[in-house]
């Protein structure tokens, strides 16, 4: 039987998560695609703002800010059932901008996916599934350079990241995205409510 990516990685913790997050993963086939819609959130402190836009150079985070942000977040996967594919999409009516966040998580072991970006820039995360919800933990950043793999600490960049996402309805549920930096305490957020096709 054919699994999906999230399947693989939690293993028998998959079989705890609500059906409406099962769903918006259980991408098994290739070229399978799901497509989420919703509204978010975005803030962080307009001192770190070139810091975002430096990091929004490598393909990573969302540099726009404001309230009901109108997203679509597309999932994939091609050939590889180890790799999926996600481009968000965020919209700001109020001044015509818009951006494209495009990442590919690819498994590493039990637990543990790879979140890469642009540039050889990515973010290893340890998943787990707590009272139902899907937990996502940051355990530091990386750097590919050719054949060499530079570790980077956490601490060293935004801080520590944490996302969840949890159950509302049958067909709805919220995503949480926060990192916190142990000087600088929360130097971004991201969240808001999704809703996921019917099955």
């Amino acid at each position: 039987m054919n699994t999906s990516l999230m399947q693989r990685v939690l293993g028998d913790d998959w079989a705890a998560l609500p059906p409406v997050i099962q769903r918006h993963y259980e991408i098994t086939l290739p070229q399978q695609a799901i497509t989420v819609t919703g509204n978010m959130n975005i803030d962080y402190p307009y001192w770190l703002t070139p810091v975002i836009k430096l990091l929004r150079l490598f393909g990573a985070l969302v540099d726009l800010k404001g309230e009901h942000l109108p997203v679509q977040v597309k999932k994939w996967r091609q050939t590889d059932p180890s790799v999926l594919y996600w481009q968000r999409h965020i919209q700001d009516a109020d001044n015509g901008k818009q951006c494209i966040f495009a990442s590919r998580m690819a498994w590493q072991q039990d637990h543990e996916l790879i979140e890469s970006v642009g540039m050889g820039f990515g973010i290893r995360l340890k998943l787990s599934v707590e009272q139902g919800k899907l937990v996502y933990q940051s355990r530091g950043h990386l750097l590919q350079l050719g054949p060499l793999t530079l570790p980077i600490p956490d601490s060293l960049l935004l801080g520590h990241a944490l996302i969840t996402e949890q159950a509302l309805s049958e067909h709805t549920f919220q995503l949480d995205f926060q990192i916190v930096h142990p000087l600088w305490g929360k130097t971004y957020y991201y969240g808001g409510i999704f809703e996921v096709p019917k099955a």
